[in-house]
């Protein structure tokens, strides 16, 4: 076989393709962030989602990569298609019985396709309200889910958090990032990190969570959302869920969000507090991964000012961002 250095991302997929019991008639190749994918027709017009897993960034943790933690969320994914109501994607085994396929040394997974629409950000209410409501499905599910004992996600831990703040200040030292900027994001960064470490973990705090639940990670069909791309899943603080969608959330939207949510799924008492320490910290991971895409240096400084005289200011000074300000994006 050609070595892995070779081959592109559309060769390792038909190497993969071969070792799964489908008579493939397309391979379209979608997207690529933690990993290839390519959307694959069958002979009976059945579709599929390959994934090659090569992530597109360099400072993502190898861990994502590794087989047991990709058969993992596969097996995660099957659980949740048995027991919950919810269209989410359903995992393939191989001719070999395996949720895992290799290729050389590149692991490839296969989901069934789930049809719909996907949108860069939230179009309508009833679109938060379902998202809402599906991100408290999931938690009803892992509140009371038990992981087999092969089960291995990464775990969303303060250490995560400071390897971001290691690495950006390292690239102010490289004059890609403001000095200033980055001694803003360190000083909420270390306030996020000590909430972090003070947080009670039980069966309605933390668990097996999605872990990116955004707009392109949703399929919408009829303003009903329905989760795909659990590429992100690991153990962490159920509220994580939250945080990340609220990054796309306007602030005066997002208690409204939360009452949806907390119908369905109880909330800590402290949850602004805990909320507002998760966005920090999720927001300090996401340009963690992007320091190490090929075009970071031409927006992530833009992105990391903006954060920085917004949310990471003001958490920062003590002050409250969650209902109130401009967002880091507007």
């Amino acid at each position: 076989m050609e070595s892995v250095n070779r081959m592109d991302n559309e060769i390792i997929a038909q190497h993969a393709l071969a070792q799964y019991d489908i008579n493939v008639v397309s391979v379209s190749p979608v997207a690529q962030s933690g990993a290839a994918v390519f959307k694959i027709e069958d002979h009976r017009g059945l579709l599929y989602s390959l994934r090659v897993h090569k992530s597109k960034s360099s400072t993502l943790e190898k861990i994502w990569t590794r087989r047991e933690v990709l058969d993992s969320e596969l097996v995660w994914l099957d659980a949740l298609n048995r027991v919950t109501s919810l269209t989410i994607p359903v995992p393939k085994r191989n001719q070999q019985g395996s949720y895992v396929t290799q290729v050389d040394e590149i692991y490839c997974t296969m989901l069934s396709w789930v049809t719909g629409e996907q949108k860069q950000y939230f179009t309508s209410v009833q679109e938060l309200k379902s998202t809402a409501e599906m991100t408290a499905a999931l938690h009803h599910h892992a509140s009371k889910w038990q992981p087999p004992s092969s089960f291995v996600r990464p775990t969303n831990h303060s250490a995560r958090i400071r390897l971001a703040l290691d690495m950006l200040e390292q690239r102010v030292g490289e004059g890609v990032l403001d000095e200033h900027d980055v001694h803003i994001l360190s000083v909420a960064g270390e306030r996020a990190i000590a909430l972090f470490d003070t947080l009670p973990k039980n069966k309605f705090t933390w668990g097996v969570l999605h872990g990116d639940i955004v707009p392109p990670n949703i399929v919408f069909v009829d303003e009903v959302a329905n989760p795909i791309d659990f590429g992100a899943s690991g153990f962490g603080f159920f509220l994580t869920d939250l945080a990340i969608t609220f990054f796309y959330i306007h602030p005066n939207a997002r208690q409204q969000y939360i009452d949806w949510y907390g119908k369905h799924f109880p909330l800590p008492n402290d949850y602004v507090a805990q909320l507002e320490g998760l966005f920090i910290a999720l927001r300090l991971i996401v340009m963690m991964n992007a320091l190490g895409l090929p075009d970071a240096n031409n927006w992530l400084p833009t992105d990391v000012q903006k954060s920085a005289s917004r949310e990471f200011g003001r958490y920062a000074n003590g002050e409250d961002f969650l209902f109130t300000g401009t967002p880091f994006w507007e």
